[in-house]
């Protein structure tokens, strides 16, 4: 799935029930890795779960 954060396009993968990790579409050597709380906060977790 494709997200977009600060103006930048990110693919994601979810690596557990709690962490995502991001990797830049323009640059995939830059990579994040956000738990379920950094996501919320980030306001990311609405798109990738689809849940309000």
């Amino acid at each position: 799935m494709t997200v977009t954060h600060n103006g930048k396009q990110y693919t994601t993968k979810k690596l557990n029930d709690n962490e995502w990790q991001l990797t830049s579409v323009s640059n995939p050597r830059d990579k994040l890795t956000l738990n379920r709380w950094q996501m919320h906060v980030a306001d990311l977790l609405v798109q990738v779960e689809g849940k309000q």
